[in-house]
């Protein structure tokens, strides 16, 4: 049996509304508030969910060894 490694990645999205002079101030100002928590993000700002599976890296490699005559 093989083994495989799968990624879940969850999204999370917040839309913030902010006066500002130009686009780089606004969004160092929202930067600025999300790392000082004003914004907080949580479940119900789930925006989507992703999942990506591969083989695991370790055994594809030790196969492909094998199978050139590099096994250890």
């Amino acid at each position: 049996m093989k083994t495989y490694q799968v990624e879940i990645k969850e999204t999370l999205c917040m839309t913030v509304k902010i006066e500002a002079e130009n686009v780089h101030q606004a969004e160092t100002l929202v930067r600025e508030a999300y790392n000082k928590e004003e914004y907080i993000l949580d479940a119900e700002h789930f925006a989507g969910v992703e999942f990506a599976v591969r083989e695991k890296e370790i055994e594809a490699r030790s196969r492909s060894q094998k199978h050139h005559g590099y096994e250890r």
